[in-house]
């Protein structure tokens, strides 16, 4: 695999060559300073060009959606691609780009892949938003000005609003849970728990703000949680993902309310916030479903 340095100064002298490529950024996380490197990171890599340029470059004519877009030629100055995927083209599911804004994610035989999007260029104080820590690789226009953020994806310290509504989505799926489960619903079961379990994250990550920093990046899908946990919590987690019956789901629930209870807990006592009893509430609602 070649090194992020040949990567980089071969997509810097692509958009330098190319006139109408006006700005090319580096984003993800090999901008981010608090994410962990590795040689399976990719690289993502967009494109900004006027919107007619843009067209052109993506051999479009005037009446195509920009989604129609096929993968550009030039992808194969990267190396020799193996699959690719291009998200705002597909019908079933759905890309999660602005209008007018086109990607192409590209495996090569390398190993490398590359993330690449193509903006339009009036779109570039959308894209500050869209993506809130990026580097410039190539600016020939001068046109850059976002005053770059490290603490963009760190844990965002909760209002009580915030709280209120996790603790709120939590127990309603718990309900949702005993309802699947008394239907013998082995999937669905299995469905909401993994829900349960990434709203219990989320109070976690909350817990974990208060605690120690809201200046920690817990990682994709909370990867790094379990480092700032205390053991016993750890195992709570881990042994909820053993769940090959629904009576092993059934045991799974009830370990991460208990935990879900406790950091809630502790979470509203940090933030002065008294919290709705949903607890209460959602095991009474249980108890008579039960009795149905």
């Amino acid at each position: 695999m070649q090194n992020q340095e040949k990567i980089l100064r071969k997509i810097k002298n692509f958009a330098l060559s190319c006139e109408q490529i006006r700005l090319a950024t580096l984003e993800g996380s090999r901008v981010n300073k608090r994410a962990k490197k590795d040689k399976y990171q990719d690289y993502d890599i967009s494109f900004f060009l006027k919107t007619k340029h843009l067209r052109k470059f993506l051999n479009l004519n005037n009446n195509e959606a920009i989604k129609k877009a096929k993968l550009p030629k030039f992808v194969k100055e990267f190396g020799k691609v193996l699959f690719y995927q291009a998200p705002e083209g597909f019908d079933f599911y759905k890309g999660g780009l602005p209008k007018d804004w086109v990607s192409f994610l590209v495996i090569f035989e390398s190993g490398v892949r590359i993330d690449f999007k193509f903006i339009p260029l009036k779109a570039l104080k959308n894209y500050y938003k869209f993506e809130p820590l990026s580097k410039v690789l190539v600016d020939k226009d001068k046109r850059f000005k976002k005053i770059q953020n490290d603490n963009a994806f760190c844990i965002k310290k909760p209002t009580k609003k915030e709280i209120d509504e996790v603790a709120n989505e939590f127990y309603w799926t718990f309900v949702n849970l005993e309802k699947a489960l008394l239907r013998k619903q082995f999937i669905l079961a299995n469905s909401l728990l993994n829900s349960m379990r990434q709203t219990l994250f989320d109070m976690l990550s909350f817990k974990v703000g208060f605690k120690f920093s809201f200046e920690i990046w817990l990682g994709k899908e909370n990867t790094d949680i379990l480092n700032f946990l205390q053991q016993k919590e750890t195992n709570f987690i881990l042994n909820s993902f053993n769940t090959a019956s629904l009576k092993q789901i059934k045991k799974a629930r009830k370990k991460l309310e208990i935990l879900f209870h406790k950091n809630a807990k502790f979470v509203a006592k940090k933030s002065d916030f008294k919290l709705f009893p949903y607890q209460k509430l959602a095991k009474k609602y249980c108890k008579i479903l039960r009795k149905l």
